[in-house]
């Protein structure tokens, strides 16, 4: 049995900042507690009071915006009713501190523990997820999943057993019912897997122990995919708002640049409603799988009319993930500067580093490889929808794994000694 003294003196740095994740999560949780609920909390909470009426969505009207993940965590805060509303704000300190945790456990094997210290409260302290993490939204539980994933998975592929392995698994799929974009990033990533299985034989452990994880995860979500076949005859149908963002994400009229708007912006906001208004009012009226579909082609339609705006859009949309900006027809905000002052040294550190790690690619685990690419299909796929800086924060363990592994192992810094 693991000495408690040891554990503590050797994880001290790890359990500073998750017991301050919690504290600083929880303040916040109390202080901006509010009966009036904001942004997506409503959607959430409606998708769980279904769930105790015995359904999701209903046949007439099957519209799956976003999966079951966080709407199961709140059934029990749902049943007590609104004595629930603050129990389930504060359990996003729990969700954040795991999360630090987590990041302090995956950079500590790998580059030690100052590097370990950084990702851990750079992962509790992100300022967009200080900005929602008092709310009832999904980026806290979506973090500390990710977190979580990365931390089991290289554990597991590292010749951990059944265990780590299906940790990673129950993850990976918990994320995916969460966030249920992380459903294509399984696909897409299992398919150079399978493609380099035969070939790269000092690779191949690897490779199907990664297969294993991702099969596990996917095995998870089929409850989901079968509901959504069944409710709207489409296979492998993680969601039914797809034509939305991508038909915003197109969109190029004059000022716009990609970035998504609600149905009431779009009908009644006074530079959008002249090209959007009866469009949107006829859309609305669709039922959910027409208006999807209707959607779509709309905005392929936007992209055989003008590929070069709609490539403008996507690069608006990379600046809109990092940072935040540019937005269509609003005001920038001053949190613009505070996150270009934390993602940009982490983009500009991945970047750099991401080259010297290609260049000295033997220097870095295989395991870390791997989740590069995830990260890689993740950021370069949501980039194809309307971005924000919350889906590029779910990220920062990996990002912070890969600057900090190859750091440690390809790069030395120190000071020449003065002439006199």
């Amino acid at each position: 049995m693991a000495n408690p003294r040891a554990f503590f003196q050797t994880h001290f740095h790890g359990l500073l900042a998750a017991l301050a994740v919690a504290a600083v999560y929880s303040t916040l949780a109390v202080l901006r507690h509010s009966e009036a609920l904001i942004w997506d909390e409503g959607r959430y909470l409606d998708c769980a009071r279904n769930m105790t009426r015995g359904f999701y969505a209903t046949d007439d009207n099957p519209d799956f915006v976003n999966g079951p993940g966080y709407p199961i965590v709140l059934l029990p805060f749902v049943l007590a009713g609104a004595e629930g509303l603050l129990p389930a704000r504060l359990l996003n300190a729990f969700f954040m501190a795991g999360a630090a945790w987590f990041a302090w456990l995956l950079l500590r094997h790998y580059a030690g523990a100052a590097w370990a210290a950084a990702g851990a409260w750079l992962t509790g302290f992100h300022p967009t997820l200080l900005w929602m993490g008092f709310a009832i939204m999904t980026e806290p539980l979506a973090m500390f999943c990710m977190a979580g994933f990365a931390w089991s998975f290289c554990a597991a592929v590292r010749g951990g057993g059944r265990g780590m392995m299906l940790t990673a698994a129950f993850l990976l799929g918990w994320l995916t019912l969460t966030r249920v974009f992380f459903g294509h990033v399984i696909m897409a990533a299992a398919l150079p897997c399978l493609a380099l299985l035969p070939f790269w034989k000092s690779w191949r452990h690897v490779l199907a122990r990664t297969l294993v994880i991702l099969g596990g995860a996917f095995l998870l979500c089929t409850p989901w995919l079968v509901h959504t076949w069944q409710k709207t005859g489409r296979v492998l149908c993680w969601s039914t708002n797809s034509g939305e963002l991508l038909y915003w994400m197109t969109s190029h009229h004059e000022g716009e640049n990609g970035h998504w708007f609600t149905t009431e912006d779009a009908v009644a906001h006074p530079q959008l409603a002249p090209n959007h208004k009866d469009f949107y009012e006829r859309v609305m009226r669709m039922p959910i799988l027409q208006r999807d579909a209707f959607l779509m082609e709309a905005a392929m339609a936007n992209l055989r009319a003008d590929p070069a705006r709609v490539a403008y859009n996507w690069a608006c949309n990379l600046s809109r993930m990092a940072f935040g900006f540019p937005r269509s027809f609003l005001p920038e905000e001053l949190r613009t500067v505070v996150l270009i002052a934390v993602n940009g040294p982490v983009i500009a550190l991945a970047s750099l580093l991401g080259l010297v790690g290609l260049w000295r690619w033997r220097s870095v685990p295989p395991e870390v490889w791997l989740l590069a690419v995830f990260a890689a299909i993740y950021l370069g796929g949501g980039s194809v929808a309307p971005a924000l800086p919350r889906y590029f924060a779910l990220m920062l363990p990996v990002l912070m794994l890969g600057i900090a592994t190859v750091w440690s192992r390809n790069v030395r810094l120190s000071l020449m000694k003065s002439a006199g």
